[in-house]
């Protein structure tokens, strides 16, 4: 969202005395302003793109308490001003900006030049040889750093003269120098490609205040790239042309006949690729439809192998019929047809609902291949995913990223289909949540003679990335699928796995309205007020479940939606005052609204292959250090710094989404399932979050939510054609030399 315009904001004017921090990735800083009106100094907090002392700003904002730093002045965008005064320009060049100039010499210069220094370093810098002390070589040195100064200044005022401010106009200078200016004329549209925080619409209206015209092929092609890519971040691996053709339509306001031709440009330079496809053409960006037909030839080149040395399904039989009981483990006879088949397929997926007991299969699966002399692997795309998993299995686990073992310096992961991965058999658990470019990963470290065997839900969200890979297994009936349909007694007697199943035949869950609770494992809590569920949510971690023996940690509210009363943001800040407020000796870093305090439970959102953290794990902060402005997140057994520019890695995850959810399981889950959250809510969506909760799930919100929930089974389907792929009824290589438009 755009900030005020300066008019509509409070103004300070002043020099800069002490920069206290400053970011150089993101531009946040803190710093000692002298202001030119009335007493000071000051505390300022904002962006600015390179700080020095003895600079003078006009900062555009207003005045704020900090609980730990006092009165503040944050201001969302500056102006920079020129020193006037003689005492000003000597600030403002031994500040540190112009390298070659301390404060001896700033002293000489303005008593050469007095009140007309700048004015002669902008327009005859030679003349400085006229000062005392400043040689050919030294002249040379403080002119280019001036000239680099000046330019830094032209970039950030043409930027603000954009309406681009602040953290913003921060990362574009990062990321462009002094070329930005020639960059943003010559290709707007690059902004939204590389900076994180400006979209089109952002990248458009640049475009348009420096005369590119609304039709010009550049603006097309940016705009139909753009939409491939939006479509990616929500699951698609490609769109039809008529869909895409709509969407770019409505974005640039222009006719489908010119998205045509630019299309066809895009094609030609490799830029997208298009496929013959039943209904309308299908549009990739081109690494995604690589990975797609990848993915497909490796699954079918999987399934045509014999496992070497496998047992016949009768021998595997006989076997566990004479070591019915494994670890102490009662096998069905479901299980043990699924074991003595899914031993012998090179590729296997095992599906089923909670309870099914997919986790004791696994736990067998071990056993049997140990058994058979197999060296063998398990792995999770979670870290708590592979923690549980390696629990109930009884063997160690990882997740998928840290067994492919990601090489930060080569940028690639160290095993691949050069260097397979020294195992014969790989189990998967969570396999829903795998998405298509970590399948083609998982896929390229398989050695030749490798079986793989892939288990999880079919029923529960897709993956977060694009694709929809276990989904796709399934739905091909290419590959050998066991469907585990047989609830066990004990799941039986669980409210949660029975109304999970409900929700798959179609049914609404049973609702035991906490006040009625006896020793039901799945409560219900009504509010029709947003709001007052809010506060019903903070009740209940920080009273109600406590009552019933379990700690705040072991509580877990998962929310469909970021924004309102009762999504992630307002949540967790609510929480954070309960469970972890403020306290004199509990340090904490500021980012703008954002407290990160030590104590908090956060979440990692983006995967960081340096620090070997990926998207989904959740740490604690074990220490805040001030004065290097650094937290230290503890993973388990994994402590990790962070600087204050990567902390947009992170955010609080007393509460998160139910997508951010999958692969994990919690003692207790707090649910919100309210109609004020309708158009996300999905049978699926609900599915997913009780099934996170291990021993009590608690939902909070109305009636009217969960009814819309369990009724709602349309998802929003999702554009793969692996499934087609893997069926023959799509090419696994594309000839793409021809557009079918």
């Amino acid at each position: 969202m755009r900030q005020p315009a300066p008019e509509q904001q409070e103004s300070i004017e002043g020099t800069i005395q002490r920069v206290v921090y400053h970011s150089p990735e993101n531009g946040w800083t803190v710093i000692s302003l002298a202001p030119a009106k009335g007493r000071g100094p000051i505390t300022a907090v904002g962006n600015l793109s390179d700080p020095f002392p003895g600079e003078s700003v006009r900062l555009f904002g207003g005045w704020v308490r900090d609980r730990r730093y006092g009165r503040q002045f944050r201001f969302e965008s500056h102006q920079l001003v020129r020193p006037s005064s003689a005492d000003a320009i000597i600030g403002y060049l031994s500040g540190g900006a112009i390298k070659g100039i301390g404060e001896v010499m700033a002293r000489r210069l303005v008593e050469h030049f007095g009140e007309e220094t700048l004015a002669v370093l902008d327009t005859k810098p030679e003349r400085i040889r006229e000062v005392a002390g400043i040689g050919k070589k030294r002249a040379a040195t403080i002119i280019r750093a001036w000239k680099k100064q000046e330019r830094m200044r032209d970039v950030m005022l043409f930027l603000h003269e954009h309406g681009i401010v602040g953290a913003t106009a921060a990362k574009i200078y990062a990321a462009f120098g002094d070329e930005a200016i020639e960059v943003v004329e010559r290709d707007p549209y690059v902004l939204a490609r590389r900076i994180r925080g400006i979209g089109f619409a952002t990248a458009d209206r640049i475009a348009r205040s420096v005369g590119i015209d609304p039709r010009d092929p550049s603006r097309l092609q940016a705009g139909l790239v753009y939409c491939l890519h939006n479509a990616s971040a929500t699951g698609h691996l490609f769109l039809p042309a008529d869909r895409l053709f709509e969407q770019a339509s409505r974005l640039m306001n222009v006719e489908t006949e010119p998205l045509e031709l630019a299309l066809r440009q895009l094609h030609e330079a490799g830029d997208a690729a298009v496929e013959e496809a039943p209904g309308s053409p299908a549009v990739y960006l081109p690494y995604l439809l690589k990975a797609e037909q990848e993915v497909a030839g490796r699954v079918l080149a999987l399934a045509s192998r014999e496992v070497e040395g496998a047992p016949t399904w009768e021998e595997t039989r006989r076997w566990m019929a004479s070591r019915r009981d494994l670890g102490g483990l009662e096998l069905s006879e479901q299980q043990m047809d699924t074991v003595a088949s899914a031993l012998r397929d090179s590729i296997a997926v095992i599906t089923g609902g909670p309870g099914t007991g997919k986790t004791t299969l696994a736990r067998v699966l071990v056993r049997s291949c140990q058994a058979l002399g197999r060296r063998v692997a398990l792995a999770a795309p979670t870290g708590r995913a592979a923690k549980r998993m390696g629990e109930l299995a009884g063997e160690d686990a990882s997740t998928i990223h840290r067994l492919l073992a990601y090489d930060p310096a080569a940028g690639h992961f160290t095993y691949h289909q050069d260097r397979p991965l020294p195992v014969d058999t790989l189990i998967i658990d969570e396999s829903s949540m795998i998405d298509l470019l970590l399948a083609r990963d998982l896929l390229r470290a398989l050695s030749e003679s490798a079986q793989l065997i892939l288990i999880g839900d079919a029923d529960q969200l897709p993956s977060v990335g694009p694709g929809s890979f276990f989904r796709d297994l399934v739905a091909s009936e290419v590959v050998p699928v066991h469907r585990l349909t047989e609830i066990f007694r004990q799941a039986q007697e669980s409210l949660i796995v029975s109304n999970a199943h409900r929700l798959i035949h179609g049914q609404q869950p049973r609702l035991i309205p906490w006040k009625k609770r006896r020793s039901e494992d799945c409560l219900f809590v009504q509010s029709q007020e947003a709001e007052r569920a809010a506060d019903l949510v903070i009740r209940a971690v920080i009273r109600e479940v406590p009552r019933l023996g379990y700690s705040p940690e072991q509580i877990q509210v998962i929310t469909p939606m970021h924004r309102g009363p009762l999504g992630v943001t307002q949540l967790n800040h609510r929480l954070q005052e309960a469970l972890n407020p403020p306290a004199p000796r509990k340090p904490e870093l500021k980012v703008g609204d954002e407290a990160f305090r030590q104590g908090d439970r956060l979440l990692q959102v983006v995967n960081n292959y340096d620090k070997a953290v990926y998207n989904g794990e959740i740490g604690h902060i074990t220490r805040v250090h001030l004065d290097t402005k650094q937290i230290v997140v503890a993973f388990d057994d994994l402590h990790v710094p962070y600087e204050f520019s990567e902390l947009d890695q992170l955010q609080l995850a007393y509460a998160m989404t139910i997508h951010k959810s999958q692969g994990s399981e919690y003692p207790v889950a707090v649910i919100v399932m309210h109609s004020s959250h309708f158009i996300m809510l999905s049978r699926n969506l609900l599915y997913t979050a009780l099934t996170r909760a291990k021993e009590l799930a608690v939902i909070v919100g109305n009636v009217g939510g969960v009814r819309r929930a369990a009724e709602n089974a349309e998802e929003m389907a999702r554009y793969t054609r692996l499934a087609d792929r893997l069926r023959g009824e799509a090419p696994i290589v594309s000839d793409l030399g021809t557009l079918p438009l």
